[in-house]
């Protein structure tokens, strides 16, 4: 029996390791270093997660960044993780009695201080980064509300560390999140996951011990069904507290104790409170409420498209409105408008784009799409909502050089979106069919271009049909293929073509190849072939994308890593990835000299085919905004790479500059090439393969290379050579000869 191949590459991990000191094997906390050169990261300040007022601007926390606005101009500083933050996805943010700004975010505790950053990362026993959803200044300490418990920062102490943490919290259930803390005088007040608790600070080592916290939770008190308490206030000298369900005044008069309810419309589910003189503002998933002494008023706006308030704050008479999905709102002659900021309509971005003309464009999970123009992200006709053609979220885009976008959709089959107005193609109109048990909900998830023809898969159709092309020179013109054809799956979820052949995988069925040839339109006799585990030695029959490389090979990401198909043994051999990383791949792209960019649901690789290796990126050594990779494209007029993320978009910057494919214009980046430490590195624009020779101004060869390994400003031997210039002549795979001039430095 043949042995499987196996191939292993040396691996190049970029990967910050975090060597926690503190309470090893369960969490730490310390300062991050991370490399943002190059990145440019795009996101939605859409989810309003805390409204605070210092420094005369408002402060805004989202989960794509923090938003400082000035209530008088409206003028906005949007930092997101590449401007210091290191993260986008925030909670809570406070100005300390010693004027430094602290910003809670998701694994970072951001310390802002004469305008640099200093995140502190934290670090669960799963070396996780773990939420932080609250934070309360207490002196010299800071006191962390996460996923897991409470935590107790001393800001001072080897420039920063957590002195203590807290799980066990009286008889609530152990490990709760902390989602909001209080604290009045020397007591401590928690809202958490499993109730309410409370304690006295004055000797933090007592919070050890669990028997010195008292707790109320819904075992004692039925007001507190389901556990869950979202967020205190503290309001006319008493504590207040919100559920998912509503708002309580707790009233504690000798041994008893009573939760009075606020009259507010049931269920109101809290959010955060807002103390503002002598009112309560309490801020709800149904409409925000203002209470006082004497009453409790409940109020909405048909001005936002939507009931669902996060945080809220009054600046000199204006009430500024966070929601928890449209955005910032503020109040203007008893209307409220949105401030907008340029961003992405959503951060749940499911797929991206590019044409040839540079343009891009990205679906989002419940937002539609957009585009990007020199003025920022513009939303298309296809919106976020099942009137405008979008149930569950975009899941492909094909965008063409004349500005149609195609888009696929998970419930509304495909809509084209062009200057003309929006057309919806699905079962009345196409080859397309919708699901089994709802003939009108038609799933598209992929989408391949070629010549002028555009496939797309078809999703659990009625009747098996997976596979649909229509005729971009004819939107009239439609063909499916299904088990007819030997297409045999209903569960496509991923589509490739390559010189006359689709690829289709599948859920769980592995892949189907088929010849349709350069016309799909042409009927054949010929046949789909099913590629699996048991016939071909598929990593995994459960496939999330397919792809060919620019020398028609296929690769296959699957549930279990990576696969390449060797035609002429013929079976897969496996891609023995970096350690730690994946092992699911999500997405997969090949760039101009067919390196790979692989994405998982833990971060980003690069694969360099002529050296072997990988890169590995992450949050914690990148720009990127989440490590969850949903979507690739490279924009080929640029050279650009795009990545979507559940957190937004990320942009990384061409290392080669804009590239070609005309070896006569071929340039040399950066030129001049200027050497300081030794880890500077020249590359060239060519975007293809080829190999590099480097010429002396003597015409001695000193160095020879693939275009896809950049010079190091050594010769053959790994000796550095002399400054000066030289001459490097790339020669491409049809032997065409490009020249430049390379002027090198050395400091």
């Amino acid at each position: 029996m043949d042995k499987r191949k196996i191939y292993k590459k040396s691996v190049a991990v970029s990967v910050v390791i975090l060597c926690l000191a503190i309470f090893p094997g369960f969490f730490g906390a310390i300062g991050q270093t991370a490399d943002f050169d190059g990145w440019t990261t795009y996101t939605s300040t859409n989810e309003v997660r805390k409204i605070d007022f210092f420094d005369d601007s408002l402060q805004v926390v989202t989960s794509g960044g923090w938003l400082k606005i000035d209530p008088v101009t409206n003028g906005m500083t949007k930092l997101t993780n590449v401007d210091g933050l290191g993260t986008g996805n925030l909670y809570d943010i406070l100005k300390d009695a010693g004027g430094n700004i602290w910003v809670a975010g998701f694994g970072r505790l951001i310390k802002y201080q004469n305008s640099e950053f200093k995140p502190y990362l934290f670090i669960d026993r799963n070396d996780k980064l773990m939420p932080l959803y609250d934070i309360e200044d207490d002196g010299d300490m800071v006191w962390v509300g996460t996923s897991t418990g409470l935590a107790l920062f001393s800001k001072s102490n080897n420039g920063g560390q957590i002195e203590d943490f807290y799980f066990r919290f009286g008889d609530l259930n152990p490990e709760p999140a902390i989602f909001d803390i209080k604290i009045i005088g020397n007591s401590i007040w928690l809202a958490t996951s499993a109730g309410l608790a409370v304690a006295d600070k004055s000797d933090p080592d007592l919070l050890k011990s669990y028997i010195n916290w008292r707790t109320f939770g819904s075992s004692q008190y039925p007001e507190l069904a389901g556990d869950t308490v979202s967020a205190l206030a503290y309001y006319d000298g008493s504590i207040f507290l919100g559920t998912n369900q509503n708002t309580y005044k707790l009233n504690i008069v000798g041994s008893d104790t009573s939760f009075i309810k606020i009259s507010t419309r049931e269920p109101a589910a809290v959010n955060s409170m807002t103390v503002t003189g002598d009112t309560l503002a309490i801020y709800t998933r149904n409409g925000f409420y203002i209470h006082t002494e004497s009453n409790t008023i409940w109020n909405s706006t048909g001005s936002i498209p939507s009931p669902r308030f996060s945080s809220g704050q009054f600046v000199d008479g204006v009430h500024w409105l966070g929601m928890q999905t449209v955005g910032l709102y503020y109040s203007d002659n008893g209307s409220y408008l949105k401030l907008p900021d340029g961003g992405l309509p959503g951060n749940y971005v499911t797929v991206v784009t590019a044409n040839s003309d540079g343009t891009v464009a990205g679906g989002f999970q419940k937002n539609g799409v957009a585009r990007f123009d020199s003025s920022g992200w513009v939303s298309g006709n296809i919106i976020g909502t099942i009137a405008n053609g979008v149930r569950e979220g975009v899941r492909a885009l094909f965008l063409n050089t004349g500005g149609d976008l195609w888009a696929g959709t998970w419930g509304n089959g495909v809509m084209l979106d062009r200057p003309e107005g929006v057309i919806n193609y699905d079962e009345n109109n196409s080859t397309l069919l919708g699901i089994s048990v709802n003939p009108n909900y038609v799933v598209v998830n992929s989408m391949v271009s070629f010549s002028n023809y555009l496939l797309m898969t078809n999703y659990q159709t009625i009747d098996g049909r997976s596979v649909s092309v229509v005729n971009l020179e004819d939107f009239s013109e439609w063909r499916y293929f299904d088990r007819a054809d030997s297409l045999t799956s209903e569960f496509p979820v991923s589509i490739d073509y390559y010189g006359g052949t689709f690829a289709v995988g599948t859920q769980y069925t592995g892949v189907f190849t088929y010849y349709c040839g350069d016309d799909p339109f042409v009927e054949t006799s010929i046949k789909a072939v099913n590629l699996r585990e048991d016939n071909r030695q598929l990593g995994s029959n459960s496939v999330n994308v397919v792809k060919y490389d620019n020398y028609g090979v296929l690769w296959v990401g699957h549930k279990y890593g990576l696969s390449r198909y060797d035609e002429g043994i013929p079976r897969f051999d496996d891609i023995i990835l970096p350690s730690g990383f994946g092992p699911e791949v999500t997405t997969l792209i090949f760039d101009g000299r067919n390196n790979g960019w692989i994405g998982t649901r833990n971060g980003l690789a690069f694969y360099n085919t002529a050296a072997g290796d990988f890169m590995v990126y992450t949050t914690l050594n990148s720009g990127l905004p989440d490590n969850q990779i949903n979507a690739l494209t490279i924009n080929s007029a640029t050279g650009d790479l795009w990545v979507g993320t559940t957190l937004g978009l990320s942009r990384m910057r061409s290392t080669i500059g804009p590239p070609t494919i005309e070896v006569e214009q071929i340039s040399a980046f950066p030129n001049p090439f200027l050497i300081s430490s030794g880890a500077e590195r020249l590359n060239f624009n060519y975007d293809g393969a080829a190999t590099v020779r480097i010429f002396s101004p003597a015409g001695e060869m000193v160095r020879k290379i693939s275009i896809n390994v950049p010079w190091d400003g050594k010769n053959q031997s790994g000796v550095d050579v002399a400054a000066g210039v030289y001459l490097a002549l790339i020669t491409n795979e049809s032997g065409e000869v490009g020249r430049c001039k390379i002027l090198l430095l050395r400091n």
